[in-house]
């Protein structure tokens, strides 16, 4: 089954929130075995919505929107939609009562505004989705042979509506369309040309199952796809690629799928009874977010300590005034520093630390924006790394934190084994 996901909303071509609600639709359609070929976001603008809703059902058998089903005149979705498939809509007063008595269960003293009746306007014919996550119902209309469904905008409500609605509604409709299973291979310290390089015979060879490499923010993916009658049958395929990947990629290879480089850690603190800290300058309390996003990390994460001045180094991780002057604060000799001074801080057996430049201004040629230095202390030592990060300020912050982390994972590995 082909499938266009269309999502509706001026603020999502300004740039104001971001388009999350493609991205799960097409994981979860995509599991089902439906094919998502065509995502297209369109503005509140009833004349390009119209033209976008009619090329969408023109090359897909299965149009999805999300967005403009609120009480408002701006929300334009399900009446465009009425338009475009030639139905007349229909006021539901059941659907009103339940726009009321959601809007009551909830507000002490609701106002039901007259224009909430615009969300009980229902296409004639159409399959309606209740909503217990919000007020907004969805519908499902097929005409033609081709199916337009409307869902919320609001995450929240369309990620419950999906599962608890739309998906039966799909597989009783439709049933399943096969499985669609993908595995995430992240490598940390390889870039990507070079990944590249050893596995472009199976890219160029590929058919079912698939391969792809995708430059993330502090590490590379390759991601392997297969689709199959059944999500078993699917695994089955991946098993021989995903195999042969790893072999090429050797010991490289540190996580998967949804995986982080912070779980890896974590584990091998957890294993060891050890505990980490950390000291940050250019990361900016990073490390310690991305720690702290695993449950449990109280377990062996004690903290991060932010010391982004000269002043803030020495007195809070003790790092010389001498030091400071003769290398300056974007150094190795700091870092190394800096993972002592917090380890000493904490009494911690590991700590973590990160100094560097992350632009947008202050680069040189001989200290260029960038430019990070890591230090890692423990048990084995205190060792230090140097890399130049490439991307914005915000890029740059996450590219360090993650491959700080990393290094932890390194350090322990070599150390341990």
């Amino acid at each position: 089954m082909r499938v266009e996901i269309i999502t509706v909303g001026s603020e999502l071509l300004l740039g104001e929130i971001l388009n999350t609600n493609s991205q799960y639709l097409s994981e979860e359609l995509n599991r089902l075995g439906y094919s998502v070929l065509y995502q297209t976001t369109v503005g509140d603008n009833k004349t390009r919505l119209a033209q976008a809703l009619q090329l969408a059902l023109q090359r897909a058998d299965l149009v999805i929107t999300s967005g403009g089903l609120g009480p408002t005149q701006g929300d334009l979705t399900k009446f465009v939609g009425a338009q475009v498939m030639r139905t007349p809509l229909y006021f539901d007063e059941g659907v009103y009562k339940a726009i009321e008595q959601w809007l009551q269960r909830r507000y002490t003293s609701p106002v039901i505004t007259e224009n909430q009746k615009r969300q009980a306007m229902i296409p004639q014919g159409a399959t309606v989705f209740s909503n217990e996550a919000g007020t907004a119902p969805g519908t499902a209309l097929q005409k033609k042979g081709k199916t337009l469904v409307h869902l919320p905008g609001p995450p929240r409500e369309l990620q419950w509506m999906f599962r608890q609605r739309l998906k039966p509604y799909l597989l009783r409709q439709f049933g399943s369309q096969g499985y669609i299973a993908s595995q995430y291979i992240k490598v940390y310290d390889l870039g990507e040309s070079l990944i590249e390089e050893r596995l472009s015979d199976l890219e160029r060879q590929q058919q079912n199952p698939t391969l792809a490499i995708y430059a993330r923010p502090g590490f590379v993916e390759v991601r392997i796809t297969a689709k199959a009658a059944s999500e078993e049958a699917a695994n089955t395929m991946l098993q021989p690629l995903q195999k042969e990947v790893e072999r090429r990629l050797a010991r490289r290879i540190v996580t998967y799928n949804k995986e982080t480089v912070a779980h890896v850690l974590g584990r091998l603190l957890k294993a060891g009874h050890w505990h980490i800290s950390a000291a940050e300058s250019c990361t900016g309390g990073l490390i310690g977010s991305l720690l702290t996003d695993i449950p449990g990390a109280s377990d062996y994460f004690l903290g991060t300590i932010g010391t982004y001045t000269d002043e803030m180094k020495q007195q809070l991780v003790h790092v010389p005034a001498s030091l400071l002057a003769s290398c300056t604060a974007i150094s190795a000799p700091v870092a190394a520093a800096m993972a002592v001074g917090s380890r000493q801080l904490y009494g911690a057996d590991i700590a973590l630390s990160t100094t560097g430049l992350a632009g947008p201004g202050g680069g040189t040629e001989t200290r260029p924006i960038g430019l990070v230095y890591t230090g890692v202390s423990g048990p084995w030592g205190t060792v230090t790394h140097k890399n130049i990060y490439m991307g914005d300020r915000r890029e740059i912050k996450l590219r360090a934190a993650v491959r700080a982390i990393y290094y932890g994972v390194q350090y322990i590995l070599k150390h341990s084994a």
